[in-house]
């Protein structure tokens, strides 16, 4: 059990270094190089290719990300790739894309919603309302 304790504090550690240089390059004007660190984090993160699992739906993202892991592990994997889809639709604001923008934003929520679903005392229920709040801004 530690050793697993170990592997998502390591993954959460390396998912806040990636949020903050994501931000700094959002904040620097520089929107495109955020969406490639984006890009960077999910591969790291979750050793996946990222263009290919971009094209996946927010289900199949989903099992994915949980298929064969522990329920925290796999639990935060879900956290983690709904937080870089939200830093992804920020970008895209940024970039006065809002169609995108509303796409990133509504597969963060699903897969919070999946998450709670799956994982009962998941605790994202505030992170779904967040998430639900910037849906309502953009329409």
């Amino acid at each position: 059990m530690s050793l697993q304790r170990d592997y998502i504090l390591r993954l959460l550690d390396q998912l806040r270094e990636f949020l903050a240089q994501i931000a700094r390059l959002r904040g620097a004007g520089r929107p495109d190089d955020a969406l490639l660190a984006i890009l960077q984090a999910q591969e790291r993160l979750f050793g996946r290719e990222a263009s290919l699992f971009m094209g996946l739906a927010p289900e199949e993202q989903f099992r994915v990300l949980t298929l064969g892991q522990a329920a925290d592990e796999a639990r935060g994997k879900c956290v983690m790739q709904a937080d870089l889809l939200s830093e992804m639709a920020r970008v895209y604001a940024y970039k006065e894309q809002q169609a995108l923008a509303l796409g990133a934003w509504h597969y963060a929520r699903m897969l919070l919603e999946l998450a709670a679903e799956k994982f009962p005392g998941a605790d994202v229920g505030e992170r779904i309302a967040a998430v639900r709040r910037e849906i309502t801004l953009l329409r």
